[in-house]
C-alpha cells in the first residue's frame, strides 16, 4: 500500500474515534439532572389542647416561641403529672419562662399531691413526691427577677399556702428589694408564713439584711423578734452578735432564749460572758438554751458552769447541761455530777502536768 493511503487510513480511523468520544461526553452532559429524593421534615410540636378555650387563645397570642406556649399551656392540663412535669420543664429555661410568671402564680394554689416518679431521671431533681404548686414555686425562682413584681402582688392571697409559697420563692431569688417586703411578712397572721419569712431572710448573705432586721427589731411584736433573731444566727453577720448580747436582757423570756441559741450557733467567743451569766436565769428555758449554747466553747469555765448545772432544780435544765458536757468532752457519764467532777479532777491535773513552765 502506497503511504499516503496508510496515511490517509489511519486519519479517518483517529476521526472516527474522536468523534465517537465526543458524542459520548455529549449525551453524559444533556442527561438531565437526578432529583435528589426530598429529606424528611423535623416534627412539628402540636399545639396542646385544653379545656378553657378562652385561656387557650390568650396563651397562643403571646409573644413567644411555640415550645414555651405549649408548656403554658400545658400548665393547664386536666392531669395534675402534667401540670406540675409543665412547670419543671419551664425551670430549665429560666428567664426564657418570664411570660409563664401569671401562669405560674395561679398554680400557687394548686396542691394536689402527685408523684412523678414517671418522669424521675434525666437530671430531674425535685421530689417525686410534690404538687404542681411546689414545682411552681421552684420555677419562679428560676425565672427570678422577672417574676417578682407579681410574686409581692400575691403576698396578698387569702390562702396561706400561697403566701408561704411566695415568701420561699422570693427568699430564692435573694433580690435586695424584697428584704423590706419580707419582714413586713414576718407580721403575716400565718404562724407559718411568719416562720418561712424568717428562713427566707435567713438566707441572704448580705449586710443590708442584718441592718434592716436589727432596724425593725423595736417596732415588731416579741414572737416577731424570735424570728429576727433566727434570721440574724443564720446569716452570721459579725454585726449580729454584740446586737443580741446587747438586747439579752431586755427582752422577754422568748426571746432571751431564742438569742441564747442564735449566740451559740454564731460562735463568737464574744457571747461567751453572756451564756456563763444565762445560766441563771429565772426562766428555765432560757436557761436550758443557754446550756445548749454552752456546747460550742471548750473552756475551763464553760466546764465548770456545765457541771453545776447539774444541780439545777429543774429536770430539762439537767438534761442541758448533761447533753451538753456530752458533745463538748466525747464522753457519756450520765446526770450524776460526782462522776464528771471525779473525770474533771482528773482531767485538770494532766492539763497541769502537760503546762509547760514560763521561762524566769
Amino acid at each position: 500500500m502506497p503511504y499516503y493511503a496508510f496515511s490517509a487510513a489511519v486519519r479517518y480511523l483517529l476521526l472516527v474515534f474522536l468523534g465517537s468520544m465526543l458524542f459520548a461526553c455529549v449525551s453524559v452532559t444533556d442527561k438531565p439532572p437526578a432529583t435528589k429524593k426530598p429529606s424528611a421534615a423535623l416534627p412539628v410540636e402540636q399545639p396542646v389542647v385544653i379545656a378553657d378555650q378562652g385561656v387557650a387563645d390568650e396563651i397562643n397570642q403571646l409573644k413567644t416561641p411555640r415550645q414555651v406556649k405549649n408548656k403554658i399551656l400545658r400548665l393547664h392540663h386536666e392531669d395534675p403529672v402534667e401540670r406540675a412535669w409543665a412547670a419543671y420543664q419551664l425551670a430549665k429555661l429560666g428567664r426564657g419562662a418570664a411570660p409563664a410568671v401569671p401562669y405560674l402564680i395561679k398554680m400557687l394554689a394548686d396542691d394536689t399531691p402527685v408523684l412523678l416518679s414517671r418522669y424521675l431521671g434525666g437530671g430531674f431533681h425535685s421530689s417525686s413526691d410534690t404538687t404542681p404548686a411546689q414545682e411552681a414555686s421552684r420555677t419562679l425562682a428560676k425565672i427570678g427577677g422577672p417574676a417578682t413584681v407579681e410574686l409581692v402582688e400575691a403576698l396578698n392571697s387569702p390562702n396561706e399556702k400561697v403566701r408561704r409559697l411566695v415568701v420561699k420563692s422570693l427568699g430564692q431569688i435573694g433580690d435586695i428589694k424584697s428584704i423590706e417586703i419580707l419582714i413586713e411578712v414576718l407580721s403575716d397572721p400565718s404562724r407559718r408564713v411568719r416562720a418561712t419569712a424568717a428562713i427566707a431572710l435567713g438566707s441572704y448573705s448580705h449586710p443590708i439584711a442584718s441592718q434592716k432586721l436589727t432596724e425593725a427589731f423595736a417596732s415588731v411584736t416579741p414572737e416577731v423578734r424570735v424570728q429576727l433573731v433566727y434570721a440574724l444566727s443564720q446569716i452570721n453577720d459579725i454585726i449580729a452578735v454584740p446586737f443580741l448580747i446587747g438586747q439579752f436582757h431586755q427582752q422577754d423570756p422568748d426571746v432571751r432564749a431564742a438569742i441564747a441559741l442564735a449566740l451559740g450557733k454564731l460562735r463568737d467567743a464574744r457571747a461567751l460572758p453572756a451564756l456563763l451569766a444565762a445560766v441563771d436565769d429565772s426562766d428555765e428555758i432560757v436557761r436550758a438554751n443557754a446550756f445548749y449554747a454552752l456546747s460550742s466553747f471548750y473552756t475551763p469555765d464553760v466546764i465548770d458552769t456545765l457541771i453545776r448545772g447539774l444541780d439545777d432544780p429543774v429536770q430539762r435544765v439537767r438534761e442541758a447541761a448533761v447533753e451538753a458536757l456530752n458533745q463538748l468532752t466525747g464522753l457519756k457519764l450520765g446526770a450524776t455530777k460526782q462522776h464528771w467532777l471525779s473525770w474533771w479532777e482528773t482531767q485538770k491535773q494532766a492539763m497541769t502536768k502537760t503546762k509547760k513552765p514560763k521561762n524566769k
